[in-house]
C-alpha cells in the first residue's frame, strides 16, 4: 500500500509519540509501531507509479507555503479493526492542498482508499490501531481522555510512504514546502 503523508513537527511529534508510550504501557498497544512515523494522512492507494508521483509532489510542494492545523478531542472509527485518533480541523489551506493531491495523484493510482477522498476525508493524527479490541479499547480511551490534548501543528512536508499489511511501513520520499 502507499500513501501520502504529512509528517508531524518535532514538537507535535513528541506528544503523539508520548501518547503511543501511555497506551503501550497502560493497555499494551503495540499496532501503532508499524507507523514509519507521527503523520497525518492525504491519500492512501493500493499502488501508485512512484516516480511519476514524486515528480507530481515535487511541483506541488513548490507552490505550497507551509500552514497551521489544530487538532484536538479524541475519536474512534468503528468496525471490525476500530481505529483511535486525534481529529484535526480542516482549514482552506488543507483543504486545497487535499484536492490538490488528489486531482493530480489519483490518475496514476490503482485502488485508492475512498475514506481519504476529498468528499469524506477525516483528517487525523492516528494513536491506535490494528491491535484495538473490544477488550482493550475501553482502557485507551480510559487512559488519555481525560488529558487535555489540544495540538496547534506547523504542516510543512509531503512524503511517499509505503506500508506492508503485517509489517512496518517506510518513508520512501520526502519533500519540504517551498513556495
Amino acid at each position: 500500500m502507499h500513501t501520502i503523508i504529512s509528517e508531524l513537527d518535532p514538537g507535535t511529534s513528541k506528544i503523539v509519540r508520548d501518547l503511543w508510550q501511555q497506551l503501550h504501557d497502560k493497555c499494551g498497544l503495540r499496532g501503532i509501531y508499524m507507523t514509519p512515523t507521527p503523520h497525518f494522512t492525504w491519500l492512501v492507494a493500493d499502488e501508485f507509479n512512484s516516480d511519476q508521483v514524486k515528480s507530481i509532489l515535487e511541483d506541488l510542494v513548490a507552490q505550497v507555503q507551509s500552514f497551521k492545523l489544530h487538532a484536538f478531542g479524541l475519536g474512534v472509527f468503528s468496525g471490525e479493526e476500530p481505529v483511535l485518533y486525534l481529529p484535526m480541523v480542516k482549514s482552506l489551506d488543507m483543504i486545497t492542498l487535499h484536492c490538490q493531491i488528489w486531482e493530480h495523484v489519483a490518475p496514476v493510482s490503482k485502488e485508492l482508499e475512498l475514506y481519504y477522498s476529498p468528499k469524506i476525508w477525516v483528517p487525523h493524527i492516528t494513536l491506535a490501531r490494528k491491535d484495538l479490541t473490544k477488550e482493550n479499547l475501553s482502557c485507551a480511551v480510559n487512559a488519555i481522555a481525560f488529558k487535555q490534548i489540544e495540538l496547534y501543528l506547523q504542516v510543512d512536508n509531503l512524503a511517499i510512504a509505503e506500508l506492508e499489511n503485517n509489517g512496518a511501513g517506510e518513508i520512501l520520499h520526502r519533500f519540504r514546502f517551498s513556495g
